[in-house]
This record gives structure tokens, C-alpha cells and sequence, in this order.
């Protein structure tokens, strides 16, 4: 993978060229609320950089390669060319609770390696792959799921300009967007697993204001993510999705209200008919993937909306996130009648504590590593969340076939206790234990009828 840009280095790279300035640090989270990927070097790392190469050549700054790593292990020439190398290692030991058949208890969850780069401080570009399983897994009705997880390019005209071209995420969730090595539990929330959109191929504009006290991406999509297809679900259509986030407590310069950032948005999808199958979405269950709401069928309009807020201070953090989707049912009924739109609705309260007392970043470097300075960082955590599906009820009885004039209601409701243990920027061990609550007794995968049960699950995660 690296030979072609090894060569293009070797071939373009001046003998001589002036100091790098210092470039300005990626946040933890980019202005569409998704992880940075390509994080540049501190101002530290590049002014020690700067003395040794003064020192290794008698006063004169030397522009040819560079190796360094801080973050990641990174490859520079001059001024112009940035290549960095990730990977991320997920294993998981699991005790799902429900008793599902030929369950695989231990699993490797993800298994991935990534380029990162910048080039003549203009063009940006990220690749991220999965190594396990087959490269491209056919679906019904013409649908494709693919090895690769990020795979763009993005022209940065200034801070509040930026397009981006690829496979990426829709700006949509700010859980989905965070990347899950970064996140407080091992799981996302249902709402960011089953209806935010994840990746899909198309094009956004997105930038920032007044450093990031307000932030924007708009973008246009040829489907409508990942979280919507399956092997039995075609998902979306065309896709168009905003983003906003802003810091709408500014002023109070308290309890760091000032830096807490809100967010919201919006996307709309075209569904169609065309499948044997429903195209709706499901609602399955946090480990087992049990699937307690199967899809209905839908055609017309899909929109999703969504709203968050995100607090840190010191070692506290909290969020919460609110989503609705809809979707018409034009001439879904079974006289070929338009039904009331099916509804799907999700949410979710977090919080957590760094007990060790470092500040909390994404992602998190403790201030006393193992195994250089001490015993890394400690964190506990709590989420309650709770996702269900219906449809606008007319008086008339509820059932839950595909064609149903009035859904039947039904949900599930989870609670998680976690403990994560941050040894040094690249290992963390993350421990959860999870209670769920299924809202149908006639939808449970359970044997003796009980819808209620606590699960576990240990991930030991290595990120490059």
C-alpha cells in the first residue's frame, strides 16, 4: 500500500527547505461531530523535531523524510506531505444473557488498518479497512456492503470551507459519530446502531465559525448508510443530510457550559417498494442482535431527525441524544391503501467519571501511562437508553405483520454499567454490564417467556 507514495516522496522530496511551522491540532471531533482521523503533531513534538534536525546538521534544517510518532507512526516530507499509518484491534468476551443458539462468545469485533494523509496542506485524504470477512457481501435487491470503512478525499479551502468526496459517515448522530474507540461503552446506542444512517458513498460540504462555536455539514448521498441495509433489507435511496452543532451557553462561564456543544439534524431518504421484502427498519437487541421489530413495509419519504448535547468539565462527561425516523407508507396497505407512516424512536442519557482525575478527551492519553509512569486511567460509566417502534394509532386494533394499518408498539430498554481502564494511549480494557427490557412479552427470544435479562461483555482494544 505504501510503495507508490514511498516512490512519489523520493521522486518530489527538495534536498533543502525552510522550518515547518507548527500546525494548528485536530480536535477529537470534527465539525460533522465524526472522530478526526488524521490528528497533526503537537507543537512540541514539532519543535523538538526542529532541534534535532538543527543539531544533526550543523544549523541547517534538512526537508527529506522524516519518521515520527506520537499518536500514530507518521511519515513526513517537508512542508508539503503528511502519511499516517492506523490500525485497531477489538476482541470481546461476551455472556449475552438470552441464551441465543450458536452463539460465538468470544469474537473479534473489529480488525482494521488505516492511512491517513495530508498533502501540500490542501488536499486530505483517510482509508480505513476491515480485514476480516469477505471484501463485498451481496445483499437483496441490488444492495452491497463493503470491507471499507472510510475511503475519501477533502479539499480544505479555509475553516469555514471544506469538501469532502468518498465513502464516509452522513452527518447524522452525534454516538454514531463518534468513533467507537472513543467511546465510553462498547456498544453504541440502538438508536446509532439501527437508525442513524453510519457510512455510505456521496459528496458534503462542512467548515466552522468562530473557532468551533458553531459548525455545519451538508451533504448528498447515493443511499442511505449502512445501519439501514441488511441481508434482507435494501435501505434507502438518495439521501440528503445536515448537521449543525453550536455553543449556545457561551456566556456562562460556569461548570464549563460554555464549551458544551448542541447539536442537530436533519436527513431525508427516498424508500422504495421495489424488494420482495419490507424495507423498513428493525429493532434488534444489544448483543445477541435478537430482532424484536421486523421491518414493515414502506415507500415514499424516510426522515430522520435528531438532537444532542455534549458536556465535559475536567473528569466529568455527560450526553444525551434524542432521533426520530419516519416512513410513509404509500399504498402499502393491503388493498394497496396508503398507511399511517411507521415511526421509529430512540434516546439515550450518559455520563461518566474519570476517578484517577484526568482531564477527559477523545482520545483519552492518561497523564500517569502504564507502563512508564504509573497505572493509566480509570473510568466508570452509566447509560440508560430506550429504542421503539409504532405508528399513529386510529382506534383500530394493533397488530405486528409487515402490512399492519396500526403497528403493534414495542421496544427495548437498556441499561449499562460500564468500567473502562485506559493503560496508555493505544490499550484500553472495557467492561459492561447490561440489563435490557423488552416491551412485548410476545417478542422475546427467551424460552420461559421472561423479557427481562443482564448480559456482559469485556473488550480488550488495541488502536494505532
Amino acid at each position: 500500500m505504501l510503495i507508490a507514495p514511498l516512490a512519489l516522496i523520493l521522486a518530489l522530496a527538495d534536498p533543502v527547505a525552510a522550518p515547518e511551522p507548527a500546525p494548528e491540532p485536530h480536535p477529537n471531533v470534527s465539525v460533522a461531530g465524526s472522530p478526526a482521523h488524521a490528528p497533526a503533531a503537537s507543537a512540541t513534538e514539532t519543535r523538538t523535531e526542529s532541534a534535532a534536525a538543527v543539531q544533526g546538521s550543523g544549523g541547517s534544517r534538512p526537508a527529506g523524510l522524516r519518521f515520527t510518532w506520537q499518536e500514530h507512526p507518521t511519515l513526513r516530507a517537508g512542508r508539503w506531505l503528511r502519511l499516517e499509518l492506523g490500525a485497531k484491534v477489538h476482541v470481546d468476551r461476551m455472556k449475552p444473557g438470552d441464551d441465543p443458539q450458536d452463539f460465538d462468545d468470544v469474537q473479534v469485533a473489529r480488525n482494521r488498518v488505516s492511512l491517513d494523509g495530508e498533502l501540500f496542506r490542501f488536499f486530505q485524504f483517510s482509508l480505513e479497512r476491515g480485514l476480516s470477512g469477505n471484501a463485498d457481501v451481496k445483499l437483496n435487491a441490488k444492495s452491497t456492503k463493503t470491507a471499507w470503512r472510510d475511503l475519501y478525499g477533502e479539499l480544505k479551502f479555509s475553516d469555514e470551507l471544506q469538501i469532502r468526496g468518498g465513502r464516509f459517515k452522513i452527518p447524522f448522530s452525534l454516538d454514531q459519530l463518534t468513533g467507537i474507540s472513543n467511546n465510553d461503552f462498547v456498544y453504541r446506542s440502538l438508536g446509532a446502531t439501527y437508525l442513524a444512517p453510519a457510512r455510505d458513498t456521496g459528496g458534503m460540504v462542512h467548515g466552522r465559525f468562530f473557532g468551533r462555536d458553531l459548525t455545519y455539514a451538508a451533504g448528498f448521498f447515493e443511499r442511505d448508510g449502512d445501519n439501514s441495509r441488511s441481508n434482507k433489507v435494501a435501505g434507502g435511496d438518495r439521501t440528503v443530510a445536515v448537521r449543525l452543532t453550536a455553543r449556545l451557553l457561551k456566556p456562562i462561564k460556569f461548570l464549563n457550559l460554555d464549551d458544551t456543544d448542541f447539536g442537530g439534524n436533519f436527513a431525508t431518504t427516498d424508500v422504495s417498494d421495489a424488494s420482495e421484502l419490507p424495507n423498513g427498519l428493525r429493532g434488534r437487541t444489544v448483543m445477541s442482535e435478537y430482532t424484536f421489530f421486523e421491518p414493515v413495509f414502506v415507500r415514499g419519504k424516510r426522515h430522520r431527525y435528531g438532537a444532542d448535547v455534549d458536556w465535559s468539565d475536567h473528569q466529568l462527561s455527560a450526553r444525551a441524544e434524542y432521533m426520530a425516523v419516519t416512513d410513509e407508507r404509500v399504498g402499502q396497505g393491503l388493498r394497496g391503501d396508503t398507511l399511517n407512516s411507521a415511526r421509529a424512536q430512540a434516546y439515550y442519557v450518559q455520563g461518566a467519571w474519570l476517578i484517577t482525575g484526568d482531564n477527559k478527551e477523545r482520545p483519552l492519553d492518561p497523564d500517569r501511562p502504564l507502563p512508564m509512569k504509573g497505572v493509566g486511567a480509570f473510568e466508570v460509566a452509566a447509560r440508560w437508553e430506550r429504542m421503539w417502534f409504532d405508528s399513529t394509532p386510529t382506534g383500530e386494533p394493533a397488530f405486528s405483520n409487515s402490512r399492519a394499518e396500526v403497528i403493534r408498539p414495542t421496544g427495548n430498554k437498556v441499561f449499562t454499567l460500564g468500567v473502562n481502564w485506559y493503560l496508555n494511549r493505544w490499550v484500553k480494557l472495557q467492561f459492561n454490564a447490561i440489563h435490557q427490557e423488552l416491551e412485548d412479552e410476545g417478542r422475546t427470544p427467551l424460552l420461559d417467556g421472561r423479557t427481562t435479562w443482564w448480559g456482559s461483555v469485556l473488550r480488550a482494544q488495541f488502536v494505532l
